[in-house]
C-alpha cells in the first residue's frame, strides 16, 4: 500500500490547500459570502482528514481489517461528498462543482493493492524451485 499511501497523502494536501484558497476567496469563489467559504472550507479540511488518516495508517479508507476509520471511512467520505453537493446548490453562482472522484479513489486504491499482491503471488509461484518430484506447482 506504499504507492496508495502516497496517493492518498497527496490528496490530502491537496484537499486542505484548496480549503486555505477557499477561505482566502480566491479566484471563483471571489463575492461569495463568508458562511459559504467556511463551510466549503470546513468540507475540504473533513476530506484532507480522511484521506490523511488513510495515508497515515497504510490501510486506506476500505480496509478489511483495522480501526473502524479504515474499514468505514468511504461512508464518512462519501457523506462529505454530498454535503459538499448541498452546499454547493444552496451557495448557486459561487465556487466549484464538488468532485465526485474523490469518492472514487478509495475503491480504486483497493482494487490496484489488490492487484498488486495477486501478481506478486503468481510471479513468486512461477520463480519458485520445482518441487522435489519435479513437479511444478500450477500457476492458475
Amino acid at each position: 500500500m506504499k504507492l496508495g499511501a502516497a496517493f492518498y497523502g497527496l490528496i490530502a494536501v491537496g484537499a486542505v490547500v484548496a480549503a486555505v484558497l477557499i477561505l482566502r476567496g480566491d479566484s471563483r469563489y471571489t463575492g461569495a459570502d463568508r458562511w459559504y467559504l467556511i463551510v466549503r472550507a470546513v468540507l475540504f479540511l473533513l476530506i484532507g482528514v480522511m484521506f490523511a488518516v488513510g495515508a497515515v495508517t497504510r490501510r486506506g479508507l476500505m480496509s478489511d481489517e483495522g480501526p473502524r476509520i479504515c474499514r468505514r471511512g468511504w461512508v464518512v467520505l462519501l457523506a462529505l461528498v454530498g454535503a459538499e453537493f448541498v452546499v454547493y446548490a444552496v451557495g448557486g453562482e459561487w465556487g466549484t462543482f464538488p468532485s465526485i472522484a474523490t469518492v472514487l479513489f478509495p475503491p480504486w486504491i483497493k482494487r490496484a493493492q489488490e492487484k498488486y499482491y495477486e501478481g506478486r503471488d503468481e510471479a513468486e509461484r512461477e520463480l519458485s524451485p520445482e518441487a522435489p518430484d519435479e513437479v511444478r506447482p500450477p500457476t492458475a
